[in-house]
């Protein structure tokens, strides 16, 4: 930053004053990227035992997706926002457990899995309740990066469970 150089008036000569840094440093450039991703439905019947309500075993299936490139930002920090609506319906009285992984994939780095939450839901009435995480990656790399949200059902028994209206935000900045 430069600092500017004013002339003052002095009762004996014209001398240079030195002005003060800004207190708050400028804005910097922040690049966005948004996306809309699918929803899954799970249910007590299709991936778990109903006959001894077995936890699931279940691929992760990948519900919403973005790609940013912070090639021109050095060091970037990355702010992750991912909303859901989550719908249950329960048999008579379910339970449901999911895990959201986040995961940044990388040019020339390998898939990691860089934060997990739990939605958790056991009762006998119907719902629809919204689903939201936020992240903030400080270890991002330079260049092109996919973040990705899978899903994963932990356990569903007696309900079917629907997640829909996924969305992501990404938002990029120098650090």
């Amino acid at each position: 930053m430069s600092r500017q150089i004013k002339e003052e008036k002095d009762y004996e000569c014209r001398k240079p004053v030195i002005c003060p840094e800004p207190e708050h440093p400028l804005p910097k450039p922040v690049l966005f990227e948004c996306g809309n991703g699918g929803g899954f439905t799970y249910s007590a019947k299709t991936y778990c035992g109903k006959e001894n309500n077995a936890i699931c075993v279940c691929t992760p299936k990948t519900i919403a997706n973005v790609n940013i490139d912070t090639a021109r930002l050095y060091k970037p920090k990355i702010k992750v926002e991912f909303s859901s609506i989550i719908h249950f319906i329960p048999e008579n009285y379910g339970h449901a457990q999911l895990e959201f992984d986040l995961v940044r994939c990388c040019k020339d780095f390998p898939e990691c899995v860089i934060g997990t939450w739990t939605y958790e839901v056991e009762e006998d009435d119907k719902s629809a309740i919204s689903f939201c995480f936020n992240y903030c990656d400080l270890s991002a790399f330079p260049g092109l990066c996919t973040y990705l949200v899978k899903i994963r059902p932990v356990l569903v028994r007696d309900a079917t469970i629907c997640v829909t209206n996924c969305q992501l935000a990404i938002f990029a900045q120098d650090n």
